[in-house]
């Protein structure tokens, strides 16, 4: 731009010039050529007064004379003068000025051969003439001077234009382009574009920080993908682990096989993915332990049941992770491995399957020693429930016999004897009903979804054995009591439901459970005669049964007159937790 601005100036101070220079040269031209006519008015002048013309509005030869010095002076002063530094010209002045100093002599001495010899006059206009066509000559120099400075600022004006082009499109065009080709591509995500060229202006400036910016995004990239690939990885591998332990926590719960564990040791081995797992596990045999070893290779030589703990497989090194719960060790799990000590995840992980088999172990145990409980005490309750009932019929029955005996070898009267045998009759017959209702109750599970499905069909049972209605208001959650309640607070109402049919000669009953206070409250209620205030005696057996259930509830029972008549069993028992000594 400063050029062509510069070549414009140029262009135009020197036009100026130019047409400066060229300002008067057509008044001269037009001047000299007036000469021409001049010479002829003198000519005419000088005839005229030579000859006494009167010539109408004629002027006089010094008139003449005198104009024609005048525009003789203008030209001299105005075209020779200012051209003087032309050599053509200066000598055309020469020859101008001696050629009219020789007319105006001739015309001043001897007027009459001027008159009859016009050489001198046509010498002049020669001269003149051949002035005009310098001046010309010189004008048209000037313009065509003009014309080319006017043309040659063109071609440099569009020769700079071009360059400036040129290099614009190289310098600016290119390398922006190519900035933005890079930029496009770094926004798809390709960081190795680099920009190519780099010049040492601005835009080379621009390229460099964009090439330094997209090699730091590179090198970032890189990292955050390393950063990607090792979170994934380890994420993998946590599903990998969790998937295992959870595994692990599934079936060992029922792990009591060799197969078991063997395909155990192979998961454990397929997510860890180098080395070699073996298990040690306490086993009792004849009165003394031994640890058996478990694995899904070969075992090695050394790898018994006396030294599996000091298992050792070629030049691995051997990391032991004990299996042991509450200061109780059940073995361990040996880890063989050739990379030296296991990573962080591999040890927590082989940690938490040595933790999971000894809760298993544990468990085992611990459910094996439940049930041993349990049954030690279903054993115990069945006695109970013998020596209260069906023992002491038995022994009425023992005595009754021993009576029998002495009755008849003191040969006493029939009918003493026959009253003996009728109370034996019907002690046989309350043993074998109490047989028949122990039965029932050993017997008696809940089958149903529910305890109030148990209860509905208690109810249809009971109607049909009484031969009237008995309603059931069930307003509890099937959540509320736990198994061992819900199974107590069944047989409970069936006895309380059985005494309503065998003496209560009621017309109809109701049976209700429902929460007061945070408490359960259990309700059989009916319309009869109400229970005695003394109970005979030999008939509290079932009302016995019922008190001792309860209080293996720690619940209270309360069996009282209901207002008008009838008789209420009420028991209140707190809600519990469904746990293995809940069921206990």
């Amino acid at each position: 731009m400063a050029i062509i601005v510069a070549l414009a100036l140029a262009s135009l101070i020197t036009s100026m010039f130019v047409s400066e220079s060229l300002d008067g040269d057509a008044a001269q031209i037009n001047v000299a050529g007036s000469l021409r006519m001049q010479s002829i008015r003198l000519s005419r002048a000088l005839t005229a007064e030579q000859n006494n013309l009167d010539i109408l509005n004629a002027t006089t030869a010094t008139d003449e004379i005198r104009e024609f010095e005048r525009r003789l002076s203008i030209l001299l002063s105005h075209g020779l003068i200012a051209n003087s530094g032309n050599q053509k010209i200066v000598d055309i002045h020469k020859v101008l000025e001696q050629q009219w100093f020789e007319i105006k002599t001739q015309v001043n001495t001897n007027p009459a051969r001027f008159e009859t010899d016009y050489s001198l006059i046509d010498q002049f206009v020669g001269t003149i003439d051949r002035l005009v066509s310098i001046l010309q000559s010189e004008s048209e120099k000037k313009i065509r001077v003009l014309r080319m400075i006017q043309g040659s600022a063109l071609f440099l004006t569009l020769l700079t234009a071009f360059i400036a082009l040129y290099r614009i499109n190289r310098s600016i065009v290119q390398p922006m382009n190519n900035l933005v080709a890079a930029a496009k591509e770094a926004s798809k995500g390709n960081f190795n574009v680099r920009v190519s060229d780099i010049s040492n202006d601005e835009i080379g400036l621009l390229g460099t920080t964009f090439n330094e910016m997209s090699t730091r995004l590179q090198i970032i990239h890189n990292h955050l993908e390393e950063k990607v690939q090792e979170k994934t990885t380890k994420l993998e591998r946590s599903n990998k682990s969790l998937e295992l332990l959870y595994q692990t926590s599934h079936n060992l719960v029922r792990a009591n096989s060799r197969r078991d564990f063997e395909n155990l040791l192979a998961q454990v081995e397929q997510t860890i993915g180098d080395g070699q797992v073996i298990l040690c596990l306490d086993q009792k045999v004849q009165n003394s332990h031994q640890r058996i070893p478990i694995s899904q290779h070969e075992l090695p030589k050394n790898c018994d049941q006396i030294h599996c703990s000091q298992c050792k497989i070629s030049n691995n090194i051997r990391h032991s992770f004990h299996i042991h719960k509450q200061d109780k060790d059940y073995g361990s799990l040996q880890y063989f491995s050739n990379k030296g000590k296991p990573e962080q995840w591999v040890h927590n992980l082989l940690q938490a399957i040595a933790d999971n088999i000894a809760v298993a172990i544990s468990l085992d145990q611990k459910r094996a020693q439940e049930n041993l409980l349990l049954l030690m005490e279903e054993r115990a309750v069945i006695a109970r429930e013998l020596h209260d009932s069906l023992a002491q019929s038995l022994s009425f029955l023992k005595l009754q016999t021993s009576l029998l005996s002495r009755q008849l070898d003191k040969n006493l009267e029939r009918n003493t004897i026959e009253n003996t045998i009728g109370d034996l009759k019907d002690g046989l017959n309350n043993a074998y009903r109490q047989l028949r209702e122990l039965l029932t109750t050993f017997r008696l599970q809940i089958e149903e979804p529910s305890l109030e499905s148990a209860l509905k069909g208690t109810v249809a049972e009971f109607s049909t054995k009484c031969g009237y209605e008995v309603e059931l208001d069930y307003s509890i959650t099937n959540q509320t009591l736990t198994s061992n309640q819900q199974i107590h607070a069944l047989q409970i109402i069936r006895e309380a439901l059985s005494n309503v049919q065998r003496h209560s000669q009621a017309s109809k009953a109701w049976v209700k459970l429902s929460i007061q206070g945070g408490k359960v409250h259990v309700e059989v209620i009916d319309n009869g005669i109400g229970i005695p205030d003394e109970m005979p005696e030999g008939t509290h057996y079932g009302l016995s049964i019922m008190n001792e259930r309860a209080a293996s509830l720690n619940a209270n029972i309360d069996i009282r007159k209901a207002p008008p008549q009838g008789t209420i069993v009420e028991m209140t028992l707190e809600p519990q937790t469904n746990t293995i000594e809940g069921i206990r």
